[in-house]
């Protein structure tokens, strides 16, 4: 029986380079030896087209989307685990509670968080990529993947609630200013420190 392996997901606002990071750490982590799985938030894409139209409207039920895709993804999160890769994922429920809380009422994302933290994964590290929101903004123009929350009023909002779901020593903050071979750096360093 394997060891279990090590969940690690890539947080913070659009615009930081989460992708990028979950697809660069790959590499120097398998060097290292470790066996790696990859997966980015959301996978199914009714879903994800029934949470862009609901996003604006009904943050409640756009939330629900992305919850039930996290649960369709879960098996695959659990089987790599369970064989003992290390997991690396674009994403996660703290995006779904973050990216949802400027739409709710207080009691609402009281329930919303509830039901994330009995459904998902706890990750075992959260590396929070971290950068003002007019550099996130800047670098989002530019991008073929726009998303109706990439305002600056509502990205501010986001990236409050972020910090105040920061946790130490789990949740680790990555500089994400720099050009990308330093945020990779900093990540790689984060995960050397962890024991990967």
């Amino acid at each position: 029986m394997s060891e279990r392996g090590t969940y690690v997901v890539i947080e913070g606002i659009d615009g930081t380079g989460k992708t990028e990071l979950a697809g660069r750490v790959v590499s120097p982590l398998i060097k290292r030896g470790h066996s790696v799985s990859s997966f980015r938030e959301p996978t199914d894409r009714f879903l994800q087209a029934q949470y862009a139209r609901l996003a604006r409207s009904d943050s409640f039920s756009a939330a629900l989307c992305l919850t039930v895709d996290r649960n369709l993804l879960r098996p695959e999160i659990d089987r790599a685990l369970e064989q003992g890769d290390v997991v690396i994922q674009d994403r996660s429920f703290y995006s779904t509670l973050a990216y949802q809380y400027p739409g709710l009422e207080a009691g609402a994302w009281r329930e919303l968080e509830r039901i994330e933290h009995a459904l998902a994964i706890e990750p075992d590290l959260v590396l929070y990529l971290d950068a003002p929101i007019d550099l996130a903004i800047q670098r989002v123009q530019n991008s073929t993947e726009r998303t109706a929350f990439e305002d600056e009023p509502y990205l501010a909002k986001v990236r409050a609630k972020f910090e105040q779901m920061f946790q130490p020593p789990k949740w680790i903050r990555i500089n994400a200013t720099g050009n990308p071979d330093r945020t990779l750096e900093q990540a790689m360093n984060a995960l050397l420190a962890a024991g990967l």
